[in-house]
């Protein structure tokens, strides 16, 4: 995602058979004959993800479809900036072309994305669709990627998720990934396969929370010592926790530079 706003659009009615969207001279006939399909949110996903999702099931990049769900008289209603890391939130007009788009029911979509109904006020744009994108994890709640794997099953194709997470969720152990927060980016799924002590300190993490659920508050000051130690050197008697960013780092990233704090 580019961090820049989205272009303008034209969107006709999205309600009713025949409805269609054009973004970006981009002609598409909208759900009611089929082409796309149902496109399903998962549970606890961001807005925006669900959005990225949809669009990609379009053909369409994600800003043009922010511009296409909040266009009024030529004129796109969004407030702020796109980021990698970024949320929207959507009035009652703009959620529903969302609606009519995925052919997902509002109830459906307001039971699976926690934003969904935290619309922010929009004085710049009275009396139609409307948007604002907001940033970092503090929009609504903590938030990382989705397991890749589950995504796809879920979904039925490969594309990048978003979802608001608990402590306990930062690991799939099924599929033996790490879904990291990386403040700035989309997030990054790790896999554990080198490394299956996390997945072992999750389960006994579960066993712990389960018992003393108040042990949820230390998660985030476990998080924030832990993720100190990246941005300092090693000294050289320390083995296991260089060799556990050597089995977590993904092929291709840089060993000297970029060593992002592992927020679980």
């Amino acid at each position: 995602m580019e961090h820049q706003q989205p272009p303008r659009a034209r969107v006709s009615s999205t309600t009713g058979r025949g409805a269609r969207l054009e973004a970006s001279g981009v002609l598409v006939t909208a759900l009611s004959g089929g082409a796309a399909g149902r496109v399903p949110p998962l549970r606890g996903e961001l807005t925006l993800s669900f959005l990225n999702r949809l669009a990609a099931r379009y053909h369409l990049g994600l800003r043009d479809l922010l511009a296409a769900i909040t266009e009024t008289d030529g004129r796109q209603n969004v407030a702020g900036m796109l980021y990698p890391d970024s949320e929207v939130h959507l009035n009652s007009q703009a959620r529903e072309r969302v609606c009519a788009l995925s052919r997902v029911p509002a109830p459906v979509l307001a039971s699976a994305l926690p934003a969904w109904t935290r619309a922010e006020p929009h004085a710049h744009y009275p009396g139609g669709p409307a948007g604002r994108l907001t940033r970092g994890e503090e929009a609504v709640a903590p938030w990382g990627p989705a397991c890749p794997v589950c995504c796809a099953a879920r979904t039925g194709r490969r594309v990048p998720a978003r979802r608001y997470l608990t402590p306990v969720e930062r690991v799939c152990a099924r599929h033996r990934y790490w879904l990291l927060f990386l403040p700035g980016t989309s997030g990054l799924p790790v896999p554990l396969g080198r490394c299956p002590e996390v997945v072992q300190a999750q389960r006994r993490q579960i066993r712990l929370l389960r018992r003393c659920p108040a042990g949820a508050q230390a998660f985030e000051v476990a998080r924030a010592i832990t993720g100190s130690w990246w941005d300092q050197p090693w000294p050289n008697e320390e083995h296991l926790w260089p060799a556990r960013l050597e089995a977590t780092r993904p092929a291709g990233a840089d060993p000297a530079g970029g060593r992002s704090p592992p927020a679980t």
